[in-house]
């Protein structure tokens, strides 16, 4: 295995992931991607639409996307937040990307994700946000090589979580 030089960002749906990830690029020389882009690109091309992907057919595709994104170099990584449901999958990540478990309250997380609008959940039928999160947080805490807590009460706290990433990264480089 070579040196690991991308960042894959995790973590609930609301947390900021994409904001967290576009600010990383923003001051560093990492270029962002949103693998949701690349899902939604390869349904596409099996003549299925993003939103209307049974959970199965997304978590399928989800795996295909992530296991060719090994020879990427240099990228931040916006993963979604079903991610840490497959092992094979998370092991692939492992392999090229430092992993990054971003946190928040609850509380925060869902009022940042209701203000969205519609966004599908994987493996949500039946449950409530409060339920996925409590069932996804060990699975985050699991497979993170760092865990970042955003203070989202603070200004600014986006830049100042994308700068802790970085430093983090930094220190663990050989």
């Amino acid at each position: 295995m070579g040196q690991i030089n991308n960042i894959a960002l995790m973590g609930m749906a609301g947390v900021g992931k994409s904001y967290i990830g576009k600010k990383i690029a923003a001051i560093s020389n990492y270029e962002y991607i949103e693998t949701d882009n690349l899902i939604a690109v390869q349904a596409n091309q099996e003549g299925k639409i993003y939103h209307d992907l049974s959970d199965d057919d997304f978590l399928r595709i989800e795996k295909d996307v992530f296991m060719k994104l090994g020879e990427l170099s240099g990228k931040v990584i916006d993963t979604g937040g079903s991610v840490i449901y497959d092992q094979d999958v998370m092991r692939k990540i492992a392999e090229f990307a430092h992993v990054v478990y971003i946190e928040d309250r609850i509380d925060v997380i869902k009022d940042r994700f209701d203000a969205r609008g519609p966004v599908p959940l994987m493996r949500s039928e039946g449950k409530t946000f409060e339920q996925l999160f409590i069932e996804r947080q060990p699975l985050y805490e699991k497979y993170a090589q760092f865990i970042v807590t955003r203070n989202s009460l603070r200004n600014n706290d986006a830049r100042l979580v994308a700068e802790q990433i970085l430093e983090l990264v930094r220190d663990d480089e050989p």
